[in-house]
């Protein structure tokens, strides 16, 4: 039996998720993006469409994915305030009981972090977050 590709509700729950999280609002607004614009104001969160693999237990049909939130800041003279901004990410979403509009979220846990200096300038940072996750319907 094939798996079952539950990753368009649960990227849009995640979306939901940074978006309502009031530690990240005060940090980024509303600027979660699917797509960002060369025009972007910063800070800025970008989500990637998650990579997706099947996945089957007994009773249950649905995906793994690997979801990848960007983050990214300008005018910091130090890691710290990215490092930060990661924080705040990890912190919304590891083991995050997000609701999907079908299926159920069996697991969603932060596997790593990485600052990397963009190379708009001194003072501008790019944070990369990585997340696993398996979403499921029993069958």
């Amino acid at each position: 039996m094939a798996g079952l590709d539950l990753s368009p509700g649960l990227l849009r729950a995640v979306q939901e998720r940074l978006l309502a999280d009031p530690a990240l609002r005060a940090l980024v607004g509303d600027r979660v993006r699917e797509v960002a614009g060369a025009r972007e104001e910063w800070p800025f969160l970008r989500v990637d469409p998650p990579e997706v693999g099947p996945y089957e237990a007994q009773g249950w049909r649905g995906c793994t994915c690997r979801l990848t939130v960007h983050a990214f800041l300008r005018g910091a003279r130090g890691l710290s305030p990215v490092q930060g901004l990661l924080a705040a990410v990890a912190a919304a979403l590891d083991e995050a009981d997000l609701a999907l509009p079908r299926g159920e979220l069996l697991w969603l846990s932060h596997e790593r972090s990485l600052v990397l200096p963009e190379p708009l300038g001194p003072g501008s940072w790019h944070g990369v977050a990585r997340f696993g996750a398996v979403a499921a319907e029993t069958t």
